[in-house]
């Protein structure tokens, strides 16, 4: 294998390099073709009109979704929302979906080493639902059990941009996110291809020291004429095991991947769009079953994970008519692990299975009219989906699940100074699955619930806005929460399902300010600055009950009390040209209020962090140098086997990053970084890391380079 690997790499350099060189002189030709004219041209308008001046736009301006399903810049949006853009991929140069959200204040995204599939905590919330995360709109709601399991499995190197709405007020984007929501989008051929480019093949080569392995990523697109184009990309990742900051090798971290998708844009009319998508991902990993324990007795598997998704999305927005800006999107997903068990000696072939799929849609529309001096805009739509969970395991809540909802949504804009928002959507679930207890009996429980949003933003002042909102969210119970039965580590049959349990109600209220100046200390530099204070009740919080008591009680998930969550988030990023700061930070406290775990911190919280990213642009621009710093708060850990027993608090850790982007031509890019400068010895206190690890969790440091050579025509 490892002779195939040299040579897949002395290949993929070799192309690289010379789609680099033979690029130069079509490009030149390029630029003395006529100028385009029609739908094309017009579609370069819009997209120049978003870069004013010429200069680069910040993450801030980036125009992406929002709380209220409207595509807007994040800078205007009355949410606590943040974006991460392909000029930041290109910093950081992701190896994990968690890498993406490292400066995103009020997230943590963890992942253990040795499990691929990545866990979002927004807020102090996550788990089964909590956080909606999508892939090019489609639902990935796979989940197994585990210490510190992952949620979803994103290849990095797939993603355009990723967007993150924080709280309940993205509750329009389906059931359950009462914690917010967590998007990611692919290219399109429309994002590859120049303006005047029919045909265009890319080749990435990336390499890290830590680990010591390479990345290659193919992309090609065809753009068949104004009206139809198609893109493609193939993704190889092969990685071993990596060191910490004091030299271990922490085991079990080394991985395969392979991964792709086929995108095609079709516009049969003016006005009217098709996206049709396929993304498949292959996950070649070992898994334990708790990360990082030397336990001789402790499970361990050899795991292979395929994660599938196709989607369907259609627009409708023609010219001219304001009451019609309609969209509709189908897809499905489809998780399934395999997992075949290779320690302890005694259970090696031991084989078990986790599978989940989600198929859904929605729809919705936005009308546009003025009456009374005010600009409206009213918005509704529909969505449904259905989930099924099948394994083998008994500790698995196979079953199957159905969430549906519809929202109605009005916004007011009044002159330049005033706009309210006010919403309400209706939620209802089914879930239906076995009782797993003897003698097994099948079982269903449902329920619905009206949630409402209301929104006020004044701008006393152009550059300065103040809104306050208050919004609900409805979190079904999960398929896990209701129907896991089995035991942990061997045990018998020690949880048993809940058919009781009571769907969790998040109550927030929200405060902020955007502000976004130009021209502040020298002609052409941007200041964009987001904060919002917040405070969320969350009543009957879902948890599982594992106190150790006598005579000993059941452990089921329980409605264990009321949550709290409450905190300060901020970002702001400054651009003047010849470099740029960007600053991020939260202060997030969580905690559980009410029952026998009152004064808990929730899921590992608080989560405070700072983050400080400042980067300088030299020869015209086409050299970008910088550094970032990180800072991660101590964090208290649950103790859920003893209430009364003494906190533990795992200390956090601070890093320092460089980075260097050189555009050698329009069609070479070579990307250079080390991660974790000071080579600091930490484990995320985010994740599951077992605490009788001989190694730190997290990676020692990393040098890491990527080429990447294009041609088209």
């Amino acid at each position: 294998m490892r002779t195939t690997t040299n040579a897949t790499l002395m290949a993929s350099t070799a192309l690289a390099f010379a789609l680099g060189l033979c690029a130069a002189p079509l490009a030149n030709a390029q630029e003395q073709e006529p100028e385009k004219k029609g739908a094309a041209a017009k579609t370069d308008r819009i997209g120049q009109a978003t870069t004013a001046r010429n200069q680069p736009t910040t993450v801030l301006d980036l125009i992406t979704i929002s709380a209220t399903m409207i595509k807007t810049a994040v800078i205007d949006s009355m949410a606590a929302i943040s974006a991460v853009d392909q000029d930041e991929l290109d910093r950081i140069q992701p190896d994990t979906a968690a890498d993406i959200f490292r400066t995103t204040p009020g997230v943590a995204a963890s992942m253990n080493g040795d499990d691929p599939a990545t866990a979002i905590n927004i807020r102090g919330l996550e788990q089964y639902g909590r956080v909606v995360v999508t892939l090019d709109g489609a639902r990935q709601d796979y989940w197994r059990v585990g210490h510190g399991s992952g949620s979803f499995y994103v290849e990095p190197d797939l993603i355009k941009e990723a967007t993150v709405i924080r709280g309940p007020v993205s509750n329009a984007y389906g059931s359950g996110g009462i914690g917010g929501v967590v998007s990611f989008e692919t290219k399109g051929a429309g994002d590859f291809l120049k303006p005047r480019e029919h045909w265009a093949l890319s080749e990435k080569l990336g390499y890290e020291s830590n680990g010591k392995g390479f990345t290659t990523s193919t992309t090609g697109a065809y753009r068949f004429n104004e009206d139809a184009d198609i893109i493609g990309n193939l993704i190889y990742r092969d990685r071993d095991s990596y060191t910490d900051g004091n030299g271990a090798t922490v085991p079990w971290t080394g991985e395969r991947v392979t991964s792709g998708y086929l995108k095609t844009t079709l516009r049969p009319a003016d006005g009217h769009e098709l996206k049709l998508g396929a993304i498949l991902q292959r996950y070649n990993d070992v898994i334990s079953g708790s990360s990082g324990s030397p336990s001789p007795t402790l499970s361990r598997y050899n795991a292979n994970t395929t994660n599938q998704t196709y989607t369907a999305a259609y627009t409708w927005k023609p010219d001219n008519n304001d009451l019609i800006d309609f969209s509709a999107n189908a897809y499905h997903n489809r998780t399934r692990a395999e997992q075949t068990q290779i320690a302890p000696a005694n259970a090696i072939g031991n084989f078990r299975f986790y599978d989940v799929a989600t198929t859904g849609f929605n729809v919705k529309n936005s009308t546009r009219f003025d009456a009374w001096s005010i600009a409206h805009t009213l918005t509704y739509g529909l969505d449904y989906y259905f989930l099924e969970g099948s394994s083998e395991a008994a500790h698995f809540g196979a079953g199957e699940q159905q969430g549906y909802g519809g929202f109605l949504q009005w916004q007011g804009d009044y002159k330049e100074w005033l706009q309210v928002i006010a919403a309400m959507r209706y939620d209802g679930y089914e879930l239906d699955g076995e009782t797993k207890t003897a003698p097994r009996q099948e079982a269903s429980i449902s329920g619905d619930r009206w949630s409402p949003r209301l929104t006020v933003g004044v701008t006393p002042f152009e550059g300065f806005q103040l809104y306050g909102t208050y919004s609900e969210g409805y979190r079904a119970p999960g398929l896990q929460d209701v129907f896991r039965g089995g035991g942990a580590h061997g045990s018998g049959d020690a949880y048993l399902p809940n058919l009781l349990l009571q769907p969790e109600t998040a109550k927030n209220w929200e405060a902020g300010i955007n502000v976004k100046y130009d021209d502040i200390l020298t002609e052409g530099d941007r200041l964009r600055a987001k904060v919002n204070l917040f405070h969320t009740d969350v009543e009957d919080y879902i948890d599982v009950d594992l106190r150790t008591l006598t005579p000993p009680i059941p452990r089921t998930a329980a409605n264990i009390g009321d949550a709290r969550l409450k905190g300060i988030e901020a970002e702001a990023v400054y651009d003047y040209g010849w470099g740029f700061v960007n600053l991020a930070g939260a202060l997030i406290d969580a905690k559980v209020v009410s029952g026998v775990y009152s004064g808990q911190p929730l899921n590992n919280t608080p989560l405070d962090r700072f983050s400080a990213t400042i980067g300088f642009r030299m020869l015209e621009d086409q050299l970008t140098v910088g550094a970032q710093y990180l800072s991660i708060g101590e964090i208290t850990r649950t103790r859920r086997t003893n209430p009364n027993a003494k906190p533990v608090v795992d200390d956090g850790f601070e890093l320092v990053n460089v980075f260097a982007n050189w555009r050698i031509n329009d069609n070479a890019k070579l990307d250079f970084g080390v991660d974790n400068v000071f080579n600091t010895a930490y484990t995320d206190p985010q994740s599951a890391w077992s605490t009788s690890a001989l190694t730190k969790q997290g990676k020692g440091r990393t040098f890491k380079v990527a080429l990447t050579g294009r041609i088209g025509g």
